[in-house]
């Protein structure tokens, strides 16, 4: 026997953050907890002439397509804030989207102390500012 129902919640959105890589400013890095790695498209890691090394890792997405990781970059300084985080990236070569241009997965979203509360829609990066709650962005449909 059930003893409530719950009233169904839409989806929040997109947990966006804004962070500096050498200099340039990602307005949009989009922060996803169902990513187990960050990714960086190829075109911004040549346009950052950063330091690359192989990398022979595969990933399937959602839609079962594949593609492979050739390269990966290791201990890349991320700037959010006054704090500086280390992150590995895998870099893919797919399109680039100048808006969101950094996918930042679980390892990076634990070394900041990341708490999603999804009932009140909101994000804190507990380690980095444990005052500063960000709001998700409404997700476009297509």
């Amino acid at each position: 026997m059930f003893n409530q129902t719950l009233k169904k919640k839409s989806d929040p959105g997109e947990f966006i953050i804004s962070c500096l890589v050498k200099g340039i400013e990602f307005s949009h890095a989009l922060c996803d907890t169902g990513a187990s790695v960050s990714i960086l498209p190829k075109v911004m890691a040549d346009h950052l002439g950063l330091k690359i090394e192989l990398s022979k890792e595969s990933f399937y997405f959602v839609d079962c397509s594949r593609r492979n990781s050739l390269e990966i970059i290791i201990d890349l300084e991320v700037q959010i804030g006054n704090a500086l985080v280390q992150v590995d990236f895998h870099v893919l070569d797919i399109k680039l989207n100048w808006n969101s241009s950094l996918l930042i997965g679980r390892a990076f979203l634990a070394t900041v102390g990341a708490v999603c509360n999804l009932q009140k829609c909101q994000m804190c990066l507990t380690l980095i500012n444990p005052k500063i709650h960000y709001d998700p962005v409404k997700v476009v449909k297509p």
